[in-house]
């Protein structure tokens, strides 16, 4: 009877590490530099090509270099946000770096997007229309 326990008592230290990786709902801070760097340039090279077509259309001047910029860290905030929202929902490593890219290219203008949708359906679920007839704060 000792001898099963004691195999016991083993089994179960080995099978530890197993039991320790299962699928636990993971942080941002538990991703690797390499995970988080490849989203970032892939995102961020959607932002670049966004810019480059802005320039060949003549929208934008190719030495204003605040544009760029302002397209990098946007393409790169929607791409790490796209990355969170594939990996909380279960996407395939490969889908969610093709879907960080392609938000990385639509800059503001998707994220203008998203926020109109995000409107449109809370206003739908609870009813809150955008549009109030309350006075501002400093008139009563």
């Amino acid at each position: 009877m000792t001898n099963f326990f004691c195999a016991l008592i083993i089994a179960l230290h080995m099978a530890g590490p197993a039991f320790a990786q299962a699928d636990l709902p993971r942080s941002p801070l538990s991703y690797s530099l390499r995970e988080y760097g490849l989203i970032l340039a892939i995102a961020m090279l959607g932002g670049f090509v966004r810019w480059y077509n802005a320039v060949r259309r003549g929208e934008s001047a190719a030495s204003d270099l605040r544009i760029l910029v302002g397209e990098l860290f946007t393409s790169a905030f929607l791409g790490i946000l796209t990355f969170w929202a594939c990996e909380a929902i279960g996407v395939q490593p490969l889908v969610t770096a093709a879907l960080a890219g392609m938000a990385g290219h639509a800059g503001v203008s998707g994220l203008l997007w998203a926020e109109r949708v995000l409107k449109r359906f809370f206003e739908h679920k609870y009813g809150i229309s955008s549009t109030t007839d309350r006075a501002p704060l400093g008139d009563k």
